[in-house]
């Protein structure tokens, strides 16, 4: 397992950190195979990797090489219970789920081997779900307890049995027994082997009940973001970029509300909600920001699904209380499109969030999954106070590697720019902090002493301008 942070450092006060998503945190990882949720995507999404993953493979195997360890972690504020599952549940009520792996028998109970280190009051869940033809036929939840440092057998009788064959069963196991802490408690640590359905002559073809089978998963997030939802193909980074490597793709999801099936956006923001919070809850986080009138400006792509819309929102606060709200509505665009989003508050914000959604809260119907929103370049107008009218990455100008250490070479095509041009480089706060009269087309630039961070490049021989943004790590 490991956990890979590449951060920006030189962000301006008036700034969006990483606007650009050319930089990301990524994550890689060991996945129980046929098991694609688990606590993992919320270690890395929901939590900001404030815990390590918690749903591991461990050798401490009862049989075989393999078993599956889930932990409850947890810190003064949030806890994180340890979980996989085999869907992705519609709600909160296990009673009402369907699907999962394909299976035709009728089994009589459920049985395996397990360790745990309980915490007070805790025990960690273990839970079976069947249906037939989209119906759930029997759900079965089961809890085991205690301190067991060895291998303990469990074997639960499903009651009442089940009423006909299933076309579908759902596994899952958690660390704790969250329906009745809803978080679980941090200590408790399961781990789990050689899990199977008794009174049956076959097993699933996709249990992988003895945890032998897994298989490396990587997940992304971009730098100086936060994301609340645990759905790895959510947010995602794509290649699919106005400038740059990368921009952020955010696609609407089958979630839940009020348990019942809804489309839910996928959704970024550079401030969060607290855990737990009630319906009055205000969005914490944000980065330093002093402009009372500003434009936010980017370049996105949007394929709704339905009549479906995106939405791009503004928070100004002060002294941690919202002073100014703003936003606009994105609406079908095949090709990347340029937008802006002018405000003027009344008074001097000190602080500001954005936050990014590909389907409006109010439009929950099942219809809208699958909407899918891509973004880049998004900033203040503000930012670019580096004398680079109408900037953009042009093609003009080579930068090889880029992203780099701060060694490059710098090539420019055009017999306009065969013999003298001026090169001049900025940061993002619109500082010069390179600037060289060039005499041939090629050179090397050296700015490995600047700090790690996004910077632009101007070239120009008194009758044109070239620009392109340029990242070093």
């Amino acid at each position: 397992m490991s956990l890979v942070y590449i951060a920006i450092t030189a962000v301006g006060q008036n700034s969006i950190p990483n606007g650009d998503f050319e930089t990301w945190n990524s994550a890689t990882y060991d996945n129980p195979q046929n098991y694609p949720y688990t606590s993992n995507y919320d270690v890395f999404f929901r939590y900001h990797y404030q815990f390590p993953f918690n749903a591991v493979k461990t050798t401490d195997a009862y049989h075989g090489g393999y078993a599956i360890q889930l932990t409850t972690d947890g810190s003064a504020a949030q806890t994180a219970f340890g979980y996989f599952i085999n869907i992705n549940p519609e709600n909160g009520d296990p009673n009402t789920w369907t699907g999962g792996m394909p299976y035709s028998q009728m089994p009589t109970g459920i049985r395996g081997y397990y360790k745990y280190n309980v915490a007070t009051g805790d025990s960690a869940t273990i839970l079976a779900t069947f249906s037939k033809a989209g119906s759930n036929i029997g759900t079965y939840i089961f809890n085991v307890g205690e301190v067991h440092t060895d291998y303990t057998p469990f074997n639960f009788t499903f009651f009442p049995p089940l009423p006909e064959a299933p076309d579908s069963v759902i596994f899952a196991a958690i660390s704790s027994n969250i329906f009745v802490t809803q978080n679980g408690v941090a200590g408790s640590v399961l781990i789990l082997d050689s899990v199977s359905f008794t009174g049956v002559t076959s097993q699933p073809a996709l249990m992988n009940g003895d945890f032998e089978s897994w298989e490396s998963q990587t997940l992304y997030m971009p730098a100086d973001w936060y994301s609340q939802y645990s759905q790895g193909d959510v947010i995602s980074r794509t290649t699919d970029a106005y400038a740059g490597d990368y921009a952020i793709e955010l696609k609407t999801f089958l979630g839940n509300n009020n348990n019942g099936p809804a489309a839910q956006p996928g959704m970024i923001s550079t401030g969060y909600y607290p855990d737990n919070c009630t319906d009055n809850c205000i969005e914490h986080g944000g980065y330093p920001f002093s402009n009372q009138i500003d434009t936010l400006a980017f370049w996105y792509k949007y394929s709704p699904s339905a009549d479906d819309s995106a939405v791009i929102t503004l928070n100004l606060k002060k002294n941690g209380s919202n002073i100014h709200w703003t936003g606009t509505y994105l609406h079908a665009a095949e090709t990347y499109q340029y937008k802006e989003v002018p405000f003027n508050a009344w008074q001097t914000p000190d602080t500001v969030i954005v936050q990014l959604m590909s389907t409006t809260w109010q439009n929950n119907a099942i219809s809208f999954v699958g909407s899918d929103l891509k973004i880049d370049e998004m900033h203040f107008k503000s930012q670019l106070n580096t004398g680079i009218k109408n900037y953009k990455n042009d093609n003009s100008i080579s930068i090889s590697p880029n992203p780099s250490n701060g060694k490059f070479q710098l090539a420019v095509s055009g017999s306009q720019f065969a013999k003298n041009y001026n090169v001049e480089i900025y940061n993002i706060r619109g500082e010069e902090i390179y600037k060289s009269q060039i005499r041939n087309p090629k050179s090397e630039i050296d700015l490995s002493t600047q700090p790690g961070g996004i910077y632009f490049i101007k070239i120009h021989n008194g009758q044109t301008v070239l620009s392109k943004k340029i990242v070093i790590q």
